[in-house]
């Protein structure tokens, strides 16, 4: 497994350093393959491995672990809305006065150390069973980790069930689905996006002298340049929230707003759009919009590495 894992590793560091750069979802690397099932079962040893797992669940749609066919078999009424974000899925079902919610993200964890709840073993896969506040049976949130370091949780809130027997009988599938990793794009509900699949450590390959951290997330790349910790950010936001609170600057014909962090005012931060709004069906609350944040210590450096970012999602 360590060489299917190793050489699996070597294919998808490389498809996420051969974007072709026209801005649209081509730069997602649409050449990775999908992995082998045993991949996920391979402890990752190394930092290479470690990147070829987070870009391969970076590769994964999430909707589609939990996918619409699923929910119409739970027996707990019509699907309502579904939000999608850059790792997450929300569906909504039922009526409103017995409304029940389903969440499920994908993220990169350490091995599991239960303090409380119910542990379960799927073959190789470890999961964790959390019943609600005080136990409220109504209310559940499991967490499934993959020898890999990949995982994915869900969080459930079902009126009148039991919500933790209900999530323990979906991990199997979902995990049966991770194996298969479908690619973005599978589920009906995924609306593709230029942040779809996207490495937020790509920018990285543009800048000299970077190290790495001891972080490894799925959306944020946290790296150390010219003497700073850099952090890089993709997500959906809600569009005020960019500008409202930020000043707007201009880096050649792109527009980027400058805010600072809330903890310390001395941080800046450089948020910039780099698609359109997401379709209104696909966020129940509000719009949304992929967004791309670059934080550091000084406005020097984080204005270069955002000028490098924007390079890599041109209009």
């Amino acid at each position: 497994m360590n060489r299917t894992l190793m050489l699996v590793a070597a294919v998808l560091v490389a498809a996420v350093g051969c974007g072709n750069g026209t801005g649209t979802d081509d730069t997602r690397s649409p050449a990775a393959p999908r992995p082998p099932a045993a991949f996920w079962s391979a402890p990752a040893d190394t930092p290479q491995q470690q990147a070829a797992v987070a870009q391969a669940t970076r590769e994964i749609d999430v909707c589609a672990l939990l996918p619409r066919d699923t929910l119409g078999d739970l027996g707990l009424g019509d699907i309502q809305s579904v939000t999608v974000g850059l790792d997450s899925c929300r569906a909504g079902l039922g009526n409103a006065g017995e409304a029940t919610t389903l969440t499920w993200h994908t993220t990169l964890l350490p091995a599991l150390t239960p303090s409380r709840g119910i542990s379960r073993q799927l073959g190789d896969v470890s999961a964790l069973l959390v019943p609600g506040r005080d136990g409220d049976p109504r209310a559940c949130g499991a967490t499934v980790r993959f020898p890999a370091g990949a995982a994915f949780y869900l969080g459930l809130s079902v009126p009148n069930r039991d919500s933790c027997a209900v999530a323990d009988g979906l991990l199997p599938g979902m995990v049966d689905r991770w194996r298969q990793s479908p690619p973005q794009g599978t589920s009906p509900d995924t609306v593709i996006t230029v942040l779809l699949g996207a490495d937020p450590c790509a920018v990285r390959a543009k800048l000299t002298g970077t190290a790495d951290t001891d972080q490894r997330r799925l959306t944020q790349c946290l790296f150390r340049y010219r003497d700073e910790t850099v952090t890089v950010a993709y997500e959906y936001r809600v569009p005020e929230q960019v500008t409202t609170r930020g000043t707007e600057e201009k880096f050649g014909d792109r527009t980027v707003f400058r805010s600072t962090s809330l903890y310390d005012s001395s941080i800046p931060i450089y948020s910039a759009m780099v698609g359109p709004e997401l379709p209104s069906g696909s966020t129940a609350f509000v719009p949304r919009v992929p967004v791309a944040e670059v934080t550091s210590a000084t406005d020097d450096v984080a204005r270069q590495v955002m000028s490098e970012v924007l390079t890599l999602f041109p209009q």
